[in-house]
């Protein structure tokens, strides 16, 4: 059977290969609809390293609503960020997050986060549980290994008027020469969804999230050093060995800002940081002085949703059987994400996607 075969004759299209789409996948597929995927790539899903879970006794839905609306400077539209955070509870019953002996969960501070709150799997919660997705879905959803344009998606919804779409193509980003993101990752979600009709906003350049902490020299150029060492004994320093900021544990617009500030390029400084706590993090305890600049790292605007995943048009309605899920989507970070927010909407905005699309093809509403 052909790609356009399968198209043509689905319940649910899913466009995107990332955490996103997968779990729109599977949630379909709980539903007990037909399933085809169409990726090119994974985008930064395996880069993933934590993600936002509320707990600890002293955290609660409320403060994380709170910390996720404060970081993103009262921007962001707050009934996706309660929706965000009420389904993250649900996380912790599915995935298998790190412990200590004690079995409490092993957290991390992110940036910009009033408690720890960063669960993961070995510091690589996104490839975890992407594999595991994967592995769960073997032989129950045709993954189609291509690029789909707007021009071919809507040739698919009109061959089969009944489709339901689930947009998860991410972010934007990897438009930017110097950037975290793959080359590939250009915001081709958002043609896709106005050829369909629904409303795009905040694509500019307010609206991108920077990464502080982003290699400049050698191999691994572009990678970002994870910034939750701030809370462990890591400093930021400038070419002077001056501090960038008397306190570097801000949310990760102001250390951008400082660091450009302070000539574009800072040493991220692990000389205190105890050598065990870099082996957890797959670095090399040898590697103390980084040099790193701010990049792209994340997209902030995209495919205006509501709390149901469902994409809406300029009026606020909802385009029939279009959906969308993860970093394509405008609304739920405001205008700075919360640091381990990236993953958490992923797999909670899928999830209602995927099952709202599902329901959608069943003709459930």
């Amino acid at each position: 059977m052909s790609a356009d075969a399968d198209l043509a004759r689905t319940d649910v299209l899913v466009v995107g290969g990332g955490l996103a789409g997968w779990r729109a996948a599977e949630a379909a597929v709980r539903a007990g609809v037909s399933v085809t995927l169409v990726a090119n790539g994974v985008g930064n899903s395996p880069d993933v390293h934590a993600l936002n879970c509320p707990v600890r006794p002293e955290d609660s839905v409320a403060q994380y609503v709170a910390d996720t609306l404060a970081s993103g400077r009262g921007a962001n539209d707050r009934a996706l960020v309660e929706a965000m955070c009420r389904g993250a509870c649900a996380l912790k019953d599915e995935i298998a997050f790190d412990r200590d002996a004690s079995g409490a969960y092993c957290t991390i501070r992110p940036l910009g986060s009033s408690v720890p709150r960063c669960v993961t799997v070995g510091h690589a919660v996104g490839a975890v549980v992407l594999a595991q997705i994967q592995a769960r879905l073997k032989g129950r959803v045709v993954v189609v290994r291509r690029t789909l344009d707007a021009a071919g998606l809507v040739a698919a919804r009109g061959a089969n008027p009944r489709l339901a779409i689930v947009l998860a193509t991410g972010g934007w980003c990897g438009k930017y020469a110097f950037s975290t993101n793959p080359p590939y990752l250009r915001g081709d979600g958002l043609a896709m969804a106005a050829a369909l009709g629904a409303a795009v906003r905040d694509v500019d350049e307010a609206h991108v999230q920077y990464e502080p902490t982003v290699r400049t020299d050698g191999p691994r150029r572009g990678v970002p050093v994870i910034t939750t060492l701030l809370y462990e004994g890591a400093r930021l320093l400038t070419a002077a060995g001056v501090d960038v900021l008397p306190d570097v544990r801000r949310n990760k617009d102001e250390l951008a800002r400082a660091i450009v500030a302070a000539g574009g390029t800072a040493i991220y400084d692990l000389t205190d940081v105890p050598e065990a706590r870099l082996l957890d993090c797959k670095m090399d305890p040898a590697e103390r002085r980084i040099r790193v600049a701010p990049a792209p790292h994340s997209s902030l605007g995209g495919i205006v949703i509501d709390a149901q995943g469902r994409a809406l048009d300029g009026a606020g309605r909802p385009v029939p059987g279009l959906f969308a899920a993860g970093e394509v989507t405008a609304g739920v970070h405001g205008l700075n994400r919360l640091g381990g927010n990236g993953g958490t909407a992923a797999l909670v905005f899928g999830t209602v996607a995927g099952a709202r699309a599902a329901a959608f093809a069943a003709r459930r509403v």
